[in-house]
């Protein structure tokens, strides 16, 4: 497996994508870090819900967007592990892919932070 890792790891764009990744998640700390004191005890993060208390959640509830983010990079970084040796595009894909979903999370986490602080 660690001879798989590092043969996925010496492709340039899956690198860079694996170290966007990385810097997604230190801003993820960061802004936790930064606004953690500033937040109410209840935030919105349910909107596909009614407008009532359940799309309300706790700050801890909060933290589902970067364990969600985590949870699908690895995923696709393990699926592509393992099919990199014969599909090499679509490995790359995989994690373009799972950096956008990264991205797309941080900025609704942001969103979200910039609305209630």
């Amino acid at each position: 497996m660690k001879s798989k890792i590092a043969e996925l790891l010496q492709d340039d764009l899956i690198l860079k994508v694996s170290q966007a990744f990385i810097a997604v998640n230190f801003l993820f700390l960061a802004i936790i870090i930064w606004k953690w004191r500033e937040l109410p005890p209840e935030l919105p993060l349910f909107y596909s819900l009614p407008r009532s208390n359940e799309q309300l959640t706790t700050p801890f509830d909060f933290l589902l967007l970067p364990f969600f983010s985590i949870l699908i990079f690895a995923f696709h970084f393990i699926l592509a592990v393992f099919i990199y040796k014969w599909e090499k595009l679509a490995a790359k894909i995989l994690l373009i892919s799972a950096l956008t979903i990264s991205v797309a999370l941080l900025m609704t986490f942001v969103r979200i932070i910039l609305l209630i602080t």
